[in-house]
């Protein structure tokens, strides 16, 4: 019996500990709007931004490293659907998969050497280049499908995959200086590339200058690999910031891609003014020649109720070949036949609440 007890005892001590050196939160975000987004005539309630549901803990584990993860669950949030359905896209399998966890699903050891993740993970020039150069970072009206979303055609030249399953990340910051790079497998459950997508970022950042570069090969080969380079900066002047985003790259078809982005925030009372302006075009071999499958300009006002509530306005024109863009990027029939290319105008009215 005292055996008993004093196990019961050092089972309870070490449990206190692993407690008080762990910590999991659970985090999330609810948005809507009330929208009519590029290419469509129809009005309605959607998501303005993702809304999520996550977990992400970090246990320490002594000598300064800690191990950590990251799962995240997406929703559309006007009626509870799941999101994150597998493509039928050119380089992933023919079978529609259900991701419960789509946005991420991580872990990782991180310490003075810096960060090691493993697991579904946003690319690495997707994080440290092509979000951080939109004012929207991708969220809105201003970035929305069915194939029409100006910022992100801007931003991604329409190349870019923004996250990478069964991938290894690397990441490494000190004295504002920042490098990650990142490969994946090139097949398993889900996808069946021909290469292995990798990608890689370095950046810089002090006082109100910031400059970073992003890179990626996406894994989809056919005349030649498909990827996607991109150069932006930014400089903060305290009544407005201005920033600017250059993208290069060439797709899976051998067509030649180009883009170019300027924007602008400025502080507006509890909010912050958002503009930008920019074109991607493509270049695809043959009669058809050069196409602007982007062009057009964002503006937008988002105004902080609390640091956790936000309400939004933004409206966005896209006089580009949106609807070419989504057939060049491998959509299909029915989400074609959804774009209407006369319809050229978007805007939204929301409310967004983060816990």
């Amino acid at each position: 019996m005292k055996k008993s007890l004093l196990a019961l005892a050092v089972l309870g001590a070490f449990a206190g500990a692993a407690s008080a050196q762990s910590s999991v939160t659970m985090y999330g975000r609810v948005d809507l709007s009330f929208n009519k987004a590029v290419g469509t005539n129809l009005k309605g309630l959607s998501n303005g931004s993702g809304s999520r549901l996550g977990l992400r803990g970090v246990e320490d584990l002594g000598g300064g490293m800690s191990a950590f993860f990251n799962i995240e669950h997406r929703f559309d949030a006007d009626t509870g659907a799941q999101q994150g359905n597998a493509t039928t896209a050119p380089g992933y399998g023919a079978t529609a998969v259900n991701r419960f966890w789509s946005a991420r699903s991580i872990v990782g050891l991180q310490g003075n050497f810096g960060k090691i993740t493993l697991g579904r993970e946003y690319t690495t020039a997707f994080l440290g280049s092509q979000l951080i150069a939109d004012p929207w970072g991708w969220d809105t009206v201003v970035s929305a499908v069915p194939g029409s979303g100006l910022n992100q055609l801007l931003t991604g030249g329409n190349i870019a995959r923004v996250r990478n399953d069964s991938s290894v990340t690397y990441n490494f910051a000190a004295s504002g200086f920042s490098f990650a790079a990142q490969i994946a497998e090139s097949t398993d459950a889900i996808n069946a590339f021909q290469k292995k997508p990798y990608n890689f970022s370095a950046g810089y950042a002090a006082g109100p200058i910031a400059v970073s570069l992003g890179y990626e090969k996406t894994g989809l080969v056919a005349q030649a690999a498909a990827y996607w380079t991109t150069l932006n900066g930014s400089y903060d002047l305290g009544v407005v910031k201005l920033g600017a985003l250059i993208g290069s790259g060439k797709t899976a078809a051998d067509a030649k891609n180009q883009s170019f982005m300027l924007t602008a925030v400025a502080p507006l009372g509890q909010g912050e003014l958002r503009g930008s302006y920019g074109k991607l075009t493509t270049d695809v071999a043959g009669p058809v020649g050069k196409v602007d499958l982007a062009k057009g300009f964002a503006l937008g006002y988002h105004y902080a109720l609390s640091k956790r509530t936000t309400v939004y306005a933004d409206v966005v024109r896209n006089t580009g070949d949106f609807k070419g863009a989504a057939a060049y990027a491998g959509a299909t029939a029915a989400a074609l036949a959804l774009i209407d290319p006369t319809r050229k105008t978007g805007y939204d009215f929301g409310l967004k609440h983060n816990f």
